[in-house]
């Protein structure tokens, strides 16, 4: 069982970012459009580098903690179920969703060389603003993908990323509430499902 579904690692060839909505302030067009043109332009220069896959690996987690608001989504994709997890499963969780997703950003990231990033307009959504951008790679098709940005913690954050009009936090959300309800309503149950992707992933490296 896949705890996430890569669709815009499969849709455009990058590393995904899973991200949700925050309830934060919204940020502008302008300075939206520029904290996404530079963090494309981060991201491509990593992934065209030179460098081993581990040293691309750990930038581009990195810049998933500078960029993305990965503890929010976190506490979002756990959804309902934050009112009957424990501490200690909470803390767990947690850790099982940053290490998940350094695991797959290494996985992934051999295939990614030639990436390119243009930043078109933007839009307002709900609370978010969200940047249009094309995505491309070589022998691949460009995607449009839209990046939703939020004000958190005082600065610009991603919380949502659009593929074909796919909004991937609810998708999120709706495969962990999945895992949950088919095993009885167990945390321990989604715990297990995301250490046992894990090991998946280190074992295939």
């Amino acid at each position: 069982m896949n705890i996430h579904r890569f669709v815009l690692a499969a849709a455009v060839g990058l590393p995904v970012f899973v991200v949700a909505p925050c309830a934060f302030a919204q940020v502008p067009a302008d300075a939206a459009k520029t904290f996404i043109a530079q963090a494309g332009q981060q991201l491509v220069g990593v992934v065209n580098s030179d460098a081993s896959a581990s040293q691309k690996a750990n930038q581009l987690t990195q810049l998933v903690d500078q960029d993305v608001a990965v503890d929010q989504v976190a506490d979002y994709v756990l959804g309902r179920y934050q009112n009957v997890v424990t501490p200690a499963q909470h803390s767990q969780y947690l850790a099982l969703f940053h290490q998940l997703l350094a695991y797959n950003i290494t996985y992934q990231i051999r295939a990614y060389q030639g990436v390119t990033f243009a930043v078109n307009g933007s839009s307002v959504m709900g609370n978010d603003t969200v940047v249009d951008t094309t995505v491309a790679r070589p022998g691949q098709a460009p995607a449009d993908v839209g990046w939703a940005v939020d004000e958190v913690d005082g600065g610009p954050k991603i919380v949502d990323v659009i593929v074909a009009g796919t909004s991937l936090r609810i998708t999120e959300r709706n495969d962990y509430a999945s895992v949950v309800t088919s095993n009885g309503g167990q945390i321990s149950a989604l715990l297990s499902a995301m250490q046992n992707q894990i090991n998946r992933i280190a074992a295939s490296q």
